[in-house]
């Protein structure tokens, strides 16, 4: 089999296919595909980029800017694009689209955002308000509040009720200092056995380092507020104390793992807005990958070893529950998994298991596809 090469200034352009490139700062791009994807480049890939808009071979853009082959090859498969495909690129960093007078940029500013005076500073100064006394309130119930947690399946099923809302509260706060866009979604992700619900919005690329940081620190004070709200409930009404306890617990540990640096959470990327790393994961794990000493290898070195420990923990609880059932009666059995936890560990599982069968499916039938190829 021979390998054929395309000429892609010969192949008809796809007018469709549309992407758009904006700046962040003076070595940071945004680009907007046109699926609503936003991906953040610097200034190599923009060059890379902009050659393989004017139809300039792969080879020919590796030999002149020293970038490998296969690292084009494999940008262009991120953009959704074949080698020998053509596109447009609308570069938003140049003309007058780029160029905005002072007042019409005041009024975009305004509107930006799905909260409008959400940069005011009567409203900055209540949150910071707001987040001072839920700490105090916090503070105040776990030390002067007796420590009691409720047991009972209707009372945890109430609290785990009120966590779903607290989690649903936490997006929220995130969506409201995000740009006003039809380019939002939800997604559920995992990292090991633990899901992650985040609402994704591609238009954050183009705002400022601040507002990026901002809209990941939204949830963690949205949390704050709910907890805050939460204490001052048990600090009026005493006989709420069981419910609060068992709701701040579970609360204050979700708070945590949210901005835990180790889950692609809110805490990831902060590390990625901070120190203006697009592709921190796949940087990092490049570098353990070549034992090259950084602060981004040590980052992929601990996450994986944090993955390990979770993914035993997980092991270790289902092997635990699994002894403890063994010889029970089917009665006990559905008391026990009647209770929140059990059973929500228990269907994560099972997702688990069934993505994994799939995904695993698939590579088979791939596998195979490919073997009846060569033969």
């Amino acid at each position: 089999m021979k390998a054929m090469s395309v000429q892609m200034s010969d192949l008809p352009l796809a007018e469709n296919l549309t992407y758009r490139i904006g700046k962040i700062k003076a070595d940071r791009f945004w680009i907007q595909t046109p699926d609503g994807r936003m991906l953040q480049i610097d200034t190599d890939t923009k060059r890379v980029l902009e050659r393989l808009a004017a139809h300039q071979e792969i080879q020919s853009i590796s030999d002149e800017l020293g970038v490998e082959a296969e690292d084009i090859s494999n940008f262009l498969e991120m953009l959704g694009l074949a080698p020998a495909m053509g596109f447009i690129l609308v570069d938003e960093t140049k003309g007058e689209r780029a160029r905005r007078d002072l007042s019409d940029h005041e009024g975009e500013r305004r509107n930006q955002f799905l909260i409008p005076w959400i940069e005011r500073r009567w409203f900055m100064g209540g949150m910071g308000l707001a987040i001072v006394l839920s700490i105090i309130g916090v503070f105040q119930f776990i030390v002067h509040a007796p420590l009691i947690f409720v047991g009972s399946i209707k009372d945890l099923w109430l609290v785990a009720g009120c966590l779903t809302i607290s989690v649903i509260i936490h997006e929220i706060g995130h969506l409201l200092t995000m740009p006003r866009n039809r380019n939002i979604s939800i997604s559920v992700q995992w990292s090991g056995p633990i899901p992650l619900l985040s609402i994704i919005c591609n238009e954050a690329w183009k705002l400022s380092k601040w507002q990026r940081i901002r809209i990941n620190l939204a949830g963690f004070v949205a949390d704050l507020l709910v907890a805050g709200i939460g204490a001052a409930i048990g600090l009026l009404v005493e006989e709420a104390t069981p419910w609060i306890w068992t709701f701040l617990f579970a609360h204050i540990i979700r708070m945590i793992f949210a901005l835990w640096p180790f889950l692609p959470g809110d805490g990831y990327w902060m590390l990625v807005d901070l120190f203006d790393q697009p592709n921190l994961w796949a940087n990092a794990t490049s570098q353990l990958k070549r034992l090259k000493m950084s602060w981004l290898s040590l980052y992929a070195l601990g996450r994986i070893v944090f993955l390990g420990l979770i993914w035993l923990l997980y092991a270790y609880v289902i092997f635990m529950w699994t002894n403890a059932l063994t010889g029970r009666t089917w009665a006990e059995v559905l008391f026990f998994f009647l209770h929140p936890v059990p059973l929500l560990i228990t269907l994560n599982l099972l997702y688990m298991l069934i993505a994994f069968g799939m995904k695993s499916g698939k590579f088979l039938k791939k596998s195979v596809r490919k073997i009846k190829l060569i033969t």
